[in-house]
């Protein structure tokens, strides 16, 4: 034991970072498990301390991030149109799954829901040659009163029309992404 050490032993100084730390009594493993955070093994000198205050210095730290970059949202499209060959009405579901991006910034995150909305009601209507009525999302978001609205439309005809229904899981991230209070589904 260095000389230092066992000066370092027997008292313990006022200052809270003023402790020796040495190799001596500590494992050496790189390897983390990402639940259990760091690993950090206490020197001996450490632990055999009698004083009340102890110092800890990391001689090495690795941060896991593991960063949310957007969440899912799905939505369920319900799709009742004509079919010319059996002459009949005919309905059709499928759910789509977006992803909303949270790098960007609020408006055009929104911008771009908007936009992933409206295009698949385009797809649809093109797809079952839906030319009926109107189908669209508007989100309107306002920056001098920080507010959000979101319109949707939906002309449903007694035919044929596009309808949507959300999960309520992605919903319930959508209002937290927009700081609103929302109920855990």
């Amino acid at each position: 034991m260095l000389s230092i050490e066992k000066e370092n032993s027997r008292v313990a100084t006022t200052k809270p970072l003023d402790e020796l730390f040495t190799n001596v009594g500590q494992k050496f493993e790189t390897e983390t498990v990402k639940h259990e955070g760091y690993r950090f093994d206490y020197p001996l000198r450490w632990l055999r301390d009698p004083s009340v205050t102890k110092a800890i210095g990391f001689r090495r730290m690795k941060f896991i991030s593991e960063a949310i970059h957007g969440f899912p949202f799905t939505v369920a499209f319900e799709v009742r149109y004509y079919n010319k060959e059996k002459r009949t009405y005919e309905k059709f579901e499928q759910g789509k799954l977006l992803q909303v991006n949270l790098l960007v910034n609020l408006e055009t995150t929104l911008q771009a829901f908007q936009e992933k909305i409206n295009d698949i009601y385009l797809e649809y209507a093109k797809q079952y040659n839906i030319d009926e009525g109107e189908y669209h999302l508007d989100i309107i978001y306002d920056r001098k009163n920080a507010t959000v609205k979101i319109n949707r439309i939906e002309d449903l005809g007694e035919d044929v029309y596009i309808s949507t229904k959300y999960n309520n899981l992605a919903w319930y991230r959508f209002l937290r992404m927009l700081n609103q209070p929302a109920e855990y589904p």
